[in-house]
């Protein structure tokens, strides 16, 4: 079957893509993994004990990455999405919509026990800039909330946000429960998008 002009450019930017290129001769499953390489580098938020929830982690690169730092005698990342993902060793996988886990009196979550969440949450794009740029911001205060409730004291929090959106209101939200909060663009992000990591550290869950 003949490719349309669309799918040729998503396979010439690909092929010509450094991290995509590495993602498969390190057998990552996306180039996703090297964010989360690069923010842990920078902040040291994965360690040996981590207890840490992936959401949105589907096809699980981000997964993939934590799992590499954890334990795994006595560890295992939960990891959660709409979208089915294959299987992961040491992976507690879950298909469940966040707003539903949220939103259950009695979700087999424990709260406030987990030292790490990580979300690298995005909508399918439906083409609209103002629809999709509604629908990034609603995942990321559903991450943040979600992150109140499951995070440990002084637990660490990763979101997507998007440039040009209410990312101010979420960092301002975000500050009043975290000791500090930084905004990170890793190097494998392409430079034509606009996304960007919050980096939330220091949860108090006593505030």
């Amino acid at each position: 079957m003949k490719k349309s002009v669309s799918q040729n450019n998503w396979l010439r930017r690909h092929s010509n893509d450094y991290y995509y290129n590495l993602a498969k001769k390190e057998k990552y499953r996306s180039r996703a993994a090297y964010k989360l390489i690069e923010i842990n580098k920078k902040y040291k938020l994965i360690s040996y004990s981590s207890r840490i929830i992936d959401l949105g982690c589907s096809p699980g690169s981000w997964s993939q990455v934590a799992i590499s730092n954890i334990n795994k005698k006595t560890n295992e990342v939960t990891s959660i999405d709409i979208k089915k993902m294959d299987p992961l060793s040491n992976c507690n996988f879950i298909l469940d919509d966040i707003e539903s886990l949220l939103n259950k009196k009695n979700c087999f979550l424990k709260y406030n026990s987990y030292n790490l969440i990580l979300s690298d949450m995005a909508p399918n794009a439906s083409g609209h800039k103002f629809t999709d740029q509604a629908k990034s911001e609603k995942l990321s205060f559903l991450a943040l909330k979600f992150s109140y409730q499951y995070l440990s004291d002084k637990g660490n929090f990763v979101c997507k946000l998007f440039r040009g959106g209410r990312e101010k209101i979420f960092i301002e939200e975000a500050i009043v429960k975290f000791k500090k909060v930084y905004l990170f663009k890793p190097l494998s992000s392409r430079k034509e998008s606009k996304e960007i990591y919050a980096i939330c550290l220091g949860f108090n869950n006593l505030q």
